[in-house]
């Protein structure tokens, strides 16, 4: 019983694209039928244009939000670096590599916490930007963000996926290494 459900499960999607094929070329022929008094050509290219929009119909949110999504990755998402404070010798080790990585709330992260920050970027498209800003809190200034975006999908895929995870733009940089440098390395 239970491999009959995850049958039905994981082939629901493709089971609504069977019946979503035949309803389009149903409705295209149904066009082409009431322009009675119309040329072959145009019942064919009524029926034709009739056929591929009802066809894309229920996935252009999702070209659309993906489209918007990558423009946003492309234009607003990545780090930057407003401020680098110099650190004292007590935060890096004999390497010169940094040793606040290790319970950075519970150390650095008083001096300079670290923000979470979420929003919504479209609500149309389903697009958010998650990120987080290291703030000086002294000063109340921000040296560095990350803003990063995550795209939720169009309709059918939120309302049809089992388990429907955001595509994200996140950025690879490590910011913390550049807002945070050694008295040394100036």
């Amino acid at each position: 019983m239970e491999s009959l459900l995850g049958f039905i499960v994981l082939t629901g999607p493709l089971f609504l694209i069977v019946l979503w094929v035949p309803a389009c070329i149903a409705l295209a022929f149904w066009v082409g039928k009431k322009l009675k008094n119309k040329s072959r050509g145009l019942k064919v290219i009524s029926g034709l244009a009739i056929f591929l929009f009802a066809l894309l119909l229920p996935i252009t949110d999702e070209i659309a939000g993906r489209v918007y999504f990558n423009h946003l990755c492309e234009t607003e998402a990545g780090a930057k670096v407003y401020q680098s404070i110099e650190l004292p010798a007590e935060y890096w080790d004999e390497n010169g590599k940094p040793e606040f990585y290790v319970n950075y709330s519970e150390n650095l992260g008083k001096k300079y916490p670290m923000i979470y920050m979420r929003g919504v970027a479209s609500s149309l498209f389903n697009v958010d930007n998650a990120g987080y800003k290291f703030v000086d809190k002294q000063t109340d200034e921000v040296l560095g963000e990350v803003i990063s975006f995550r795209y939720w999908g169009g309709w059918l895929r939120r309302n049809f996926s089992l388990h429907n995870s955001a595509n994200s733009c996140e950025s690879s940089e490590k910011i913390i290494n550049k807002i945070f440098k050694s008295e040394k390395q100036g």
